[in-house]
Formats: structure tokens, sequence, C-alpha cells
């Protein structure tokens, strides 16, 4: 029979001839032991005895086979299925690469926005998106700069009526603002409607009640989860825009309506 391997078959015929050994040690001894007047009576201890040997050799034989071929007897690799702790540490290491990378399951990153506070989130500074398509119809090249140093304003809305407004609707489409917000006057989720909300009483999670003038639109931009409004989850991240972005997109919400 072979197993494999010149280790696995010395293995196993080591085993084999060491029970065999053993076997033709009892018998013999039995025989030293018994008298003949007594044989017939023993016979059937003989024959137990015997069975219970024969059993032994076959447990070892199988167990010899097994080491040879997966438990290294002659055997230098050998497959073996993942250990609970292996399934753990993969899935660890897996979750850990996701984290340094930057990603996170959404599972997990929605638990810990709707559990976390404020305090634990720090304000988030936007990086201007490469692709072109992500700006609206709209881009930098030309831009007109508001002071040195500072962010500027598409050279479009310059000539503009309200230069801010017109900049801050832009903005409201390149930011991603209008993938949570409307201004159709229709109440929607996750975040308030903006038609009419400039000068509008808001009835906060709190029980107070607050005028959304511009310090609270301006506010209510880089600091979401401060005043929170009835009726909403803390769902909108708080940006750190520049402040010349804060004010057009709070002039741009002043010409959607007031007080509605």
């Amino acid at each position: 029979m072979s197993f494999g391997s010149s280790g696995g078959s010395r293995c196993c015929r080591l085993a084999i001839h060491g029970f065999s050994g053993a076997l033709t040690s009892t018998k013999y001894t039995e025989r030293a032991r018994m008298s003949t007047k007594h044989k017939t009576r023993l016979a059937p201890l003989r024959v137990s005895m015997a069975l219970s040997v024969l059993m032994a050799f076959s447990v070892l034989l199988a167990f010899s086979v097994l080491l040879a071929f997966g438990a290294g007897c002659g055997q230098v690799d050998s497959a073996r299925a993942p250990s609970p702790d292996d399934e753990h540490d993969i899935v660890e290491r897996s979750q850990l690469a996701a984290l340094e990378s930057g990603t996170m399951p959404i599972e997990q990153a929605m638990a810990e926005y709707t559990t976390k506070t404020r305090a634990d989130f720090p304000a988030i500074s936007p990086e201007p998106s490469e692709d072109e398509s992500a700006l609206s119809g709209w881009s930098y090249k030309g831009a007109v700069a508001i002071a040195p140093g500072e962010v500027t304003m598409p050279p479009e809305c310059t000539g503009a009526g309200d230069p801010r407004a017109c900049w801050g609707q832009k903005l409201s489409n390149s930011r991603g603002c209008m993938a949570c917000h409307s201004v159709d006057g229709e109440k929607q989720q996750p975040c308030p409607n903006w038609k009419g909300v400039f000068g509008a009483d808001r009835l906060l999670v709190s029980g107070e009640t607050v005028t959304a003038d511009e310090a609270y639109l301006a506010h209510s931009i880089t600091n979401s989860w401060d005043q929170v409004v009835q009726g909403y989850a803390k769902t909108m991240p708080p940006y750190n825009f520049p402040e010349q972005e804060v004010d057009a997109l709070v002039a741009y919400l002043k010409t959607l309506g007031e007080g509605g």
C-alpha cells in the first residue's frame, strides 16, 4: 500500500511491525502460563484478548494513514481548514485595511454617524473634484480672486445682478448640497427644504425655537449638529467651507423666499 511518500510508508511499517511483535509476544506468554488441562477453559479468554489486540492494531493503522497523508508523517505541507481564530484574524485584517485606505463598510459608517456626538467628528475640509463633469457645467478656469490667497468666484457670476447669490447657487450643486436638500417647497428627507427657509422660525429637537437669520444659516452649514430641526436626524456632517463660500450659500438661500 502506498501512502504518497517514503516517510509515510516508513512510519506506517514501523507501527505495523511494533504491533505484530506485541501480538506474538502476547500469544507466547499465554501459552507459557496456561497448562494443557486449562486450555479448553481459557480458550474464550484467548479469543477475547486476540480480538482486543486486533482492534487496537486497526485503530493504530487508521491513525498512521491519517498521519501519512495530513499530519506531517513525511509530508512537508498539508492543507488545513481555517480555525475560528484564523477567520477572526482575516476579518480583522480586512477591516483594518479598509479603514487605513479610507474606506469603511456603509453599515458601520451609518451606525457611528447616528450614535456619536458632534465632538467626535472634526470639521471636514472639502477637496475640489478633478472630474470636470462634477462641477455642474462651470469651472474655476478664469475665476476672479476675491482677495489675495482666498477662494475665487466663478467669472460668470461677477457680472450677475447678485454675484454672491449666483456663486452660492453654483456651490449648492458643486458641493453636493442638492443631494439632500431641495428648493421646491416640498418637505423631504433627510434634510430640510431650502425654499422659504430664510427668516422662518425653526423648532429644534431641544424644544427651542430660533429664527433662521443669516447667522443661523451660516452656523448650520459649518456646525449642523448644534441646532437640529425637529423631524430631522443628524445626517448632515459639519463642513469646513471657507467663509466666502458660506456667505455665498447664505446669499443664495435668501433668494429662495422668506419666512416659508
